[in-house]
């Protein structure tokens, strides 16, 4: 188990009533002050349960069901092509027991349709977790309109997002946003996801721009030569709030301008790489001092939901070194400082949830 000062703990035990951590130290300090039913491990490493900061749980039974490496507008056009949102309970259900057996504690849903139905799921098989109702549309809002359920669950929250800034209006933008910081909840948006959305957002234009005006959801974004970034921060978007998801595309005046609003950047490395968009610049990120976590996003644009696994691809493949701390942060303590839920999940502490992994054997000589 790792301390705060990045040191490893050798003979690392904690006291839990099943639901809160009432005591942490070395096993040779506690076995004598407390009695119980004993767990042991073994000669394994402990660290706090994962956190997945991004994926869509109702496309849950579209697994191997789209293209890959095809490009956005080419993966859009497999994805339409099935039935999107005809939940199907028993996938979503698989799939979060899925994440759980690989060691997620936490998860931020964002659901289209079935935002009330999936948080149901979830608070069943006890999953800590967002359910965000993602607005998608032009339409303006009415003055007193909810943009998520008012409901009480044991496990998790109801919150807002946005889904992005081509197919979400402006207006509907900032009132989600509005709202979530009302109730101090994080505001996850896609934002510089990938070459389509910077041709609509700077000129309104291109084939993915006529597919959305089309199905009346292009939003008056265009024509203004405008970034992503840019544009979301003329709008009052960006602040330590904002959960900015994928961020692929961001140029070095972007990076500086989500840290200078304190803007959290979750990465979806795996997904970027199934649907064909590239990568995002991981390592300028990450040495910027931007907080940073990471998302699976759905089935329908990965292999499985797996976190270690996400881990591992990104730890493969950047070309910069990192701590196993710094490493760890990016499925625990940053995510939980991202999505504000740092009293109670992250890191192995005295009063947070007694919810913990292992780290995989083949990740152990990858992380230390």
């Amino acid at each position: 188990m790792k301390n705060r000062d990045n040191s490893l703990i050798e003979d690392f035990a904690l006291i839990h009533d099943g639901r809160c951590i009432l005591k942490t130290g070395t096993w040779s300090e506690l076995k004598n002050a407390f009695s119980g039913e004993v767990e042991d491990l073994g000669e394994v490493t402990l660290v706090p349960g994962l956190i997945n900061a991004h994926v869509h749980l109702e496309l849950s039974h579209l697994r191997g069901k789209t293209v890959q490496e095809k490009g956005f507008t080419g993966w859009i056009k497999s994805l339409l092509s099935n039935p999107l949102y005809d939940l199907d309970t028993e996938a979503v259900r698989n799939a979060v027991q899925e994440m759980r057996d690989s060691g997620t504690a936490f998860c931020v849903d964002i659901s289209t349709r079935n935002c009330a139905q999936v948080a149901s799921v979830l608070d069943e098989l006890g999953m800590g977790f967002y359910a965000c109702c993602e607005a998608i549309g032009v339409q303006t809002p009415k003055e007193k309109a909810k943009f998520f359920p008012q409901k009480e669950f044991e496990y998790g929250r109801a919150a807002g997002s946005g889904h992005s800034l081509y197919s979400t209006g402006a207006g509907l933008l900032q009132r989600v946003k509005k709202a979530n910081d009302a109730a101090g909840l994080p505001f996850p948006i896609h934002l510089a996801e990938n070459a389509e959305e910077d041709e609509i957002v700077a000129h309104g234009t291109g084939e993915f721009a006529g597919m959305l005006k089309g199905a009346g959801l292009l939003a008056d974004c265009g024509n203004k030569g405008l970034r992503p970034v840019e544009y979301a921060e003329k709008l009052g978007l960006l602040d330590e709030y904002t959960l900015a998801v994928h961020c692929v595309r961001v140029a070095e005046e972007d990076i500086s301008t989500l840290l200078e609003r304190k803007v959290n950047v979750c990465l979806c490395p795996r997904s970027n790489t199934y649907i064909g968009e590239g990568r995002a610049p991981w390592e300028l990120i990450l040495k910027s001092g931007i907080n940073t976590c990471l998302g699976t996003d759905s089935i329908a644009s990965n292999h499985d939901l797996s976190m270690w696994n996400e881990l591992e691809y990104l730890l493969k493949n950047i070309k910069i070194s990192l701590s196993s701390a710094e490493a760890l942060a990016l499925v625990t303590t940053n995510s939980a400082r991202a999505l504000r839920i740092d009293e109670s999940y992250g890191s192995l502490e005295k009063g947070k949830r007694a919810v913990y992994t292992t780290v995989p054997a083949r990740l152990e000589d990858l992380l230390f």
